[in-house]
């Protein structure tokens, strides 16, 4: 699954009616090069948004989606959050500001990327669930792209402090990939680009120690 990550502007927070207004993916470039485009959530909230799910830190269930459409920002969500220690916890973190930052986890159908020379265009997404989270993603997790990892790799223009960083990483993505395809697909199948990069994974190690 891929993650993305911004930072939670102009988000509403009503304690009344436990609703958290927000939004959770804009059209912007992000830190990891990447673009999605405006359409690209239209597929997957039409026909799933009812088995998408509202997380803490995508791992702890804490709510679920009232809606989500597009405008011309990105992708605006209202959740609502459960009545447990977690969510009383979320909800008033939110409310003061201190928890200030949304993030989606996703795939990509075959297909449905593009490169326009360094920056990768998503047209299309599958979404499995949107996050309050108490770090951005992008940043927490160092985001590794593809793209660039293929390129070191195969010109071999990599520094000690780079080959470090990469390694760990790929075991942390590769720690990730076990539990994949998520258990709200239903194909069976994971996206190309997981594929590939599960592979990659499962041969660094003999790269690394070499």
């Amino acid at each position: 699954m891929l993650y993305k990550s911004l930072q939670l502007k102009d988000a509403t927070v009503n304690l009344e009616t436990r609703i958290i207004t927000a939004y959770s993916s804009t059209w912007d470039l992000d830190q990891g090069g990447d673009i999605i485009k405006s359409g690209a959530f239209a597929k997957t909230i039409a026909e799933r948004l009812d088995r998408v799910k509202v997380l803490r830190n995508h791992n702890q269930l804490i709510g679920r989606p009232i809606s989500a459409k597009e405008d011309a920002r990105g992708l605006l969500t209202e959740s609502y959050i459960g009545k447990h220690e977690l969510g009383e916890e979320t909800l008033m973190l939110a409310k003061d500001g201190i928890l200030d930052s949304m993030s989606i986890g996703y795939s990509i159908p075959n297909g449905k990327s593009n490169f326009d020379g360094d920056t990768r265009i998503i047209n299309e997404v599958k979404l499995y669930e949107w996050s309050v989270v108490d770090f951005p993603m992008n940043e927490a997790a160092r985001i590794l792209d593809v793209k660039s990892l293929e390129q070191k790799l195969k010109s071999g223009n990599i520094t000690l402090d780079e080959l470090t960083r990469l390694s760990t990483s790929i075991d942390e993505l590769k720690a990730l990939l076990t539990n994949e395809p998520p258990q709200g697909t239903q194909d069976g199948l994971q996206p190309q680009e997981l594929a590939e990069l599960k592979s990659l994974a499962e041969n660094w190690g003999a790269f690394a120690r070499t």
